[in-house]
């Protein structure tokens, strides 16, 4: 029995170090193939609704089917015999239209979409746009949402290609896939070999290819239930069922005004844009136009104040007006961000809640501000930009003036970079834009600058296909990856003019004077910025500005821009923060990260920022302290504040979206036999089973007879 027992082990470890060595494959991965590339829709919930997908927390099966045109659809409706399914669609197939027609159906499962941006056999563009948004979004919860005469976009419907697909509670699982060996491979090694119809339009016989999709959801009903859920404690581990969205907004000002001096009343101008998108898909946020072009712009003109020298007239003068650049989060999420900014100027705590003890920069309240300037998409249209401005402040004889004001310097600096300025309709109200929840409070002269004079030009608003090539922002094939770093595209060419106009009607705006500033000179700038938001996170720009410990950070695709969750900062936030400072900040002495900082404790005036500065002649960084008044202020709406427990839900005054909590997404491929073959392997195990338990049985029975004991001097 030693013998025996050692034998065993024996072959038991050398089992063991095979399948180390790879040898051997578990049997799991002998049955599933699973897909890594996928990114899934999600459930979201506001005070009302919940939004969104999910499977069941087990996952959703079913037989893969693949619909490229309307007949293929009508096959799973109409005949379709293997119920439950998982579809395949195309870009050109899956609308909302489509996607409710297969839920109602009840045979279908989940869907897979297929979105491949490198391969446009794959992934065409749809001809006539996509866009999963509202027809008017934001309407709900802008200025204009009780206006009899502007409501429901009653003048102009900004996004006509809008389905409000983004907006239906869909109950399955829809995943999109985005590595062209993963599409071929569910849709010809699984669809085509095991799955499609014959000519005659009859289904295969077993086995056929099934997929298991799983992205089960924690939350349900409302943001009301969901926090009332996770805020109801009943053991010792607190369960989270949901998460409010949320970030950080990313400011600075020019000025530097402490909380020790006087800031007069109407002496800031507001620079605003925004930098947050949403799709379907977790991840797939690529908002070339929709947010970067409006984030590129606004960047630049900060880089170009400083490098012209205008920055420090504009500090140098006292009678100048400040001009805070502002960054908004969660917008597309009923100005999530701008709506916080607002609520903590009315109560006199923005950027800071004072005390005593500290030197802060100076509060900035509603009253302070005398202009507020917004840039919203900027893509299209190379040598054109559209003004637009409130019709209900301009009511106002005082504010009209200055508005046209503004129009005339607009129109006087487009000339000189070649931009033909038109000003919109002036009956027209604002489109969708951060600065109408400043307008709901207080009337204050505004412009805001896009690439559309009505509807928008782009027809891909707040959806995957928002890319860079639709802007002119990509590459040819035949340049590596440094060379397209420094490569000016036609869209930076466009944003650099776009960009110096600003600058110079801002510098305007403050002082009254003018300045001088190439567009050419900010090319070299706004190519990099383009490149590094939309191309690669790894990019030079961006490693000068970041510590070295946040190095390791940088990833090498597109970072997106979903606002995500408030408990996590989003790196397209903490990435605009630093080039702010580094745009607009002053370099100052310090050997290294540790002596980078205020040398009074008291001071909370200025950030300060270590980065690993550019390369220099040897391809070596040498580290640099940055001081600014960049910072991040709270982008997370203010219903989640423990200040407005007693706030009415149901009211619409603030943005209510929360998150969905989950377990894990995945999706694999396997094959499923007849119901017959399941039935006689099931009867197999168990007649097996049954026999085991009858031979244990008369062995355990039997066991002084056959294993007999041997005595020691037994020999073989």
């Amino acid at each position: 029995m030693v013998n025996l027992v050692m034998r065993l082990s024996l072959c038991f470890v050398v089992f063991a170090v095979i399948c180390e060595l790879g040898e051997c494959v578990r049997t799991s991965k002998k049955i599933y193939v699973n897909l890594e590339s996928v990114q899934g829709c999600f459930r979201r919930l506001n005070a009302t609704h919940q939004i969104g997908c999910a499977s069941k927390l087990g996952g959703n099966v079913g037989i893969i089917h693949n619909i490229e045109t309307d007949e293929d659809l009508t096959w799973i409706v109409d005949y379709g015999p293997h119920a439950p399914y998982i579809t395949i669609m195309s870009s050109l197939i899956f609308n909302v239209t489509n996607v409710q027609r297969l839920k109602d159906s009840g045979k279908v499962n989940g869907i897979l979409v297929s979105h491949v941006v490198s391969n446009k056999s794959i992934t065409p563009l749809p001809p006539d746009g996509f866009s999963p948004d509202h027809s008017c979004p934001l309407d709900a919860f802008g200025m204009y949402r009780n206006d009899s005469d502007y409501k429901n976009c009653k003048s102009v419907v900004w996004n006509p290609v809008g389905s409000s697909m983004m907006y239906q509670d869909f109950g399955i699982p829809i995943f999109v896939l985005q590595n062209e060996t993963e599409v071929n491979s569910a849709i010809y090694d699984c669809y085509e070999k095991f799955n499609k119809p014959n000519p005659d339009g009859t289904s295969r016989k077993y086995p056929l290819c099934a997929a298991e999709l799983k992205s089960g959801m924690f939350a349900a009903k409302d943001s009301v239930t969901c926090i009332r859920r996770t805020n109801h404690i009943v053991n010792l581990n607190v369960d989270q069922f949901c998460d409010p969205l949320g970030d950080q907004n990313v400011f600075a000002t020019v000025k530097e005004i402490s909380s020790e001096k006087s800031l007069p009343f109407d002496h800031v101008i507001v620079a605003a844009a925004r930098i947050d998108s949403f799709t379907l898909f977790e991840h797939v946020t690529p908002s070339a136009d929709n947010d970067i072009t409006g984030l590129v712009t606004l960047l630049t003109a900060a880089f170009a104040l400083s490098m012209s020298g205008a920055k420090e007239s504009i500090q140098n003068s006292p009678d100048a007006k400040d001009i805070m650049f502002t960054f908004f989060q969660g917008e597309a999420f009923d100005y999530i961000g701008s709506s916080r900014m607002v609520y903590e100027m009315e109560k006199n705590r923005f950027p800071n809640t004072l005390d005593d003890t500290n030197v802060y920069l100076h509060p900035v309240n509603l009253s302070h501000i005398s202009h507020l300037v917004e840039v919203n998409q900027l893509g299209f249209g190379e040598r054109n930009l559209s003004i637009h401005t409130d019709p209900i402040s301009r009511n106002s004889s005082q504010i009209d003036t200055q508005v046209k004001e503004m129009v005339t310097k607009l129109k006087e600096f487009g000339n000189e970079y070649d931009i033909s300025v038109k000003l919109a309709g002036e009956s027209q109200p604002l489109p969708p834009g951060s600065v109408q929840r400043f307008l709901l409070k207080r009337s204050i002269p505004t412009v805001m600058l896009t690439d559309h004079q009505r509807e928008f030009t782009n027809q891909f608003y707040n959806s995957r296909f928002d890319l860079a090539e639709n802007i002119k922002a990509n590459y040819s094939e035949s340049l590596n990856q440094s060379s397209e770093y420094d490569y000016v595209t036609p869209q930076a060419e466009n944003l650099a003019r776009k960009g110096a106009l600003l600058a110079q009607f801002l510098y305007s705006l403050s002082t009254g004077d003018k300045t001088y500033i190439s567009a050419v000179e900010l090319e070299p700038m706004v190519t990099h910025m383009l490149y590094c938001f939309l191309y690669n996170g790894t990019c030079d720009l961006f490693q000068t500005v970041v510590d070295k410990a946040d190095v390791e950070k940088l990833n090498e695709e597109p970072y997106p821009f979903y606002v995500s969750v408030a408990r996590n900062t989003n790196y397209v936030s903490g990435l605009t923060k630093k080039l702010l400072a580094y745009f607009l900040g002053v370099q100052i002495e310090a050997d290294n990260s540790d002596n980078c900082k205020a040398q009074n404790s008291t001071d909370k005036l200025y950030e300060y920022y270590w980065m690993q500065g550019p390369l220099d002649e040897n391809g070596t960084r040498h580290g640099m302290c940055y001081r600014s008044t960049a910072a991040y202020s709270e982008a997370k709406s203010p219903v989640f504040l423990d200040e407005m427990s007693g706030y009415d839900w149901a009211s619409g005054e603030y943005s209510s979206w929360t998150e969905s909590t989950w377990d894990t997404f995945s999706v694999r491929l396997f094959l499923v036999p007849s119901e017959q073959f399941q039935t006689i392997t099931l009867s197999s195990g168990v007649i097996i089973m049954l026999v085991s338990f009858v031979v244990v049985y008369f062995v355990n029975t039997n066991a002084n007879i056959i294993f007999s004991q041997r005595g020691p001097n037994t020999y073989y």
